[in-house]
């Protein structure tokens, strides 16, 4: 496999754009309307597409639970408290490890921003 890319359905394209762009800070690789497919500035085989829900499909995307490893988690902490973005699970150093907290995205996507904890 060289690659796996998520894809979420979307009833408002446009917010969702805000948040991969603005938030998450991906690069929008393609944009055809229908479907955006960001890409990250540091990782081009790290994609996420949004596909717009014409068909009016019922979404499930809470169901939807994706990892992201950050360099700087404090950072992106703060950023997503600055921009309010939807904090679900406050920043939290975990046993096994890593320093992370959940956001919500505009379709309702859970995603687990993370660190790994430097035990040296």
């Amino acid at each position: 496999m060289r690659r796996i890319v998520p894809n979420i359905y979307s009833n408002d394209i446009e917010r969702s754009k805000e948040f991969y762009s603005g938030f998450l800070e991906m690069k929008l690789a393609m944009d055809m309307g229908w479907i955006l497919t960001f890409v990250s500035k540091e990782n081009a085989t790290a994609q996420i597409s949004i596909f717009r829900n014409d068909e009016n499909k019922a979404l499930n995307n809470e169901a939807i639970f994706l990892s992201i490893e950050v360099s700087d988690i404090d950072v992106w902490y703060e950023k997503a408290r600055k921009q309010k973005v939807e904090i679900v699970y406050p920043i939290t150093n975990e046993s096994w490890g890593v320093r992370r907290f959940f956001v919500k995205d505009p379709n309702g996507v859970t995603i687990n921003l993370l660190s790994h904890i430097n035990t040296n």
